[in-house]
């Protein structure tokens, strides 16, 4: 698992899917969709554009359901980001697959909101890109409970090592993480000290301690 992952940070650094804001002007920091905005960034929406990535990615998810002894009915994954996770890993271990409308129902057919066949009483492990807060996940999850599911276990690409553990824990829920920021930023910080404003550099520093 350790060599996996360490294989995996490099690749995700040298795509440059990994982001620091050029400067300490929180201001001139990362937005998020949410609307705050973050020292550094996974662009988690662009691992479709290196399949071979994606692969080993949900290959390590797989390895984590396997170390963990997640057990599960079916797989959903967090719109949007957690969608082409949920799917790969979905497709790789043959396993049923819900996902959400993340808009809400339509308004024009008998479609619901939930999406895909299922029964009350099954457990779902819910596959999300990133948490910082976790906010998004228990969203979801309050959803699906309502909906007579069961739901113990998250994984999450990489989690900021923040409040979203805590968060979920108070829902009766594991987040399982594959990376957190530190991983990734010490990776990058490894490879383009140079890139990273000074200043910023001390507050991540002090940040990811």
């Amino acid at each position: 698992m350790k060599a996996m992952k360490k294989i995996l940070i490099k690749e995700i650094i040298e795509r440059g899917l990994f982001s620091i804001a050029s400067s300490f002007d929180k201001n001139k920091w990362i937005l998020l969709k949410n609307g705050d905005r973050a020292p550094v960034f996974l662009s988690a929406s662009k691992f479709g554009s290196f399949p071979e990535l994606m692969r080993k990615v949900n290959k390590l998810i797989i390895k984590t359901i396997k170390n963990k002894n997640i057990v599960f009915d079916q797989i959903v994954g967090v719109p949007y980001g957690g969608l082409p996770f949920s799917f790969g890993v979905a497709t790789i271990l043959r396993a049923p697959c819900l996902s959400i409308r993340k808009e809400g129902p339509k308004n024009y057919d008998i479609t619901d909101e939930l999406m895909g066949v299922y029964k009350k009483g099954e457990r779902i492990l819910i596959v999300e890109n990133a948490t910082i807060t976790a906010n998004t996940v228990i969203e979801l999850v309050n959803k699906l409970r309502k909906e007579g599911l069961r739901i113990i276990d998250v994984i999450t690409v990489v989690d900021s090592g923040g409040i979203a553990r805590d968060n979920l824990r108070k829902h009766k829920l594991s987040l399982h993480a594959l990376f957190t920021w530190k991983d990734l930023y010490d990776a990058y910080k490894r490879k383009n000290l140079h890139l990273i404003d000074e200043k910023m550099r001390n507050y991540l520093d002090n940040l990811f301690d």
